[in-house]
């Protein structure tokens, strides 16, 4: 995915804007029962600046683990092959009837 490109004028206006939630942050603004928002629009901005945490991409992990349970399962349904449904998804898909089934389970860091 491509970062989208801002002119100056955009630039300026997010990172004051980024300022501003930062400063209501500080305050402690964002823990009152009202103030979720201010969290959720301050990511918001740091993803729209490009300056936010990137994801970690486990495609290639993933594809090659597949491939290895493609080969080992099959249908619970119809004891038929399954295939990956596309490149980096867990999910196998039966080639004859079409049962779809999670092959994998990846566990998240987050609570």
């Amino acid at each position: 995915m491509t970062k989208p490109i801002l002119t100056e004028k955009q630039k300026d206006r997010l990172y004051s804007q980024l300022i501003k939630l930062g400063d209501m942050m500080g305050d402690g603004m964002h823990y009152e029962p009202d103030g979720k928002w201010i969290e959720k629009e301050y990511k918001q901005t740091m993803k729209a600046l490009g300056i936010g945490p990137q994801r970690k991409d486990n495609k290639q992990a993933i594809n090659k683990f597949m491939v290895e349970r493609v080969n080992e399962a099959q249908c619970l349904q119809c004891k038929g092959k399954l295939k990956q449904t596309r490149s980096g998804s867990t999910i196998g898909k039966c080639v004859d009837c079409g049962a779809r089934f999670r092959l994998m389970k990846i566990k998240s860091k987050r609570g």
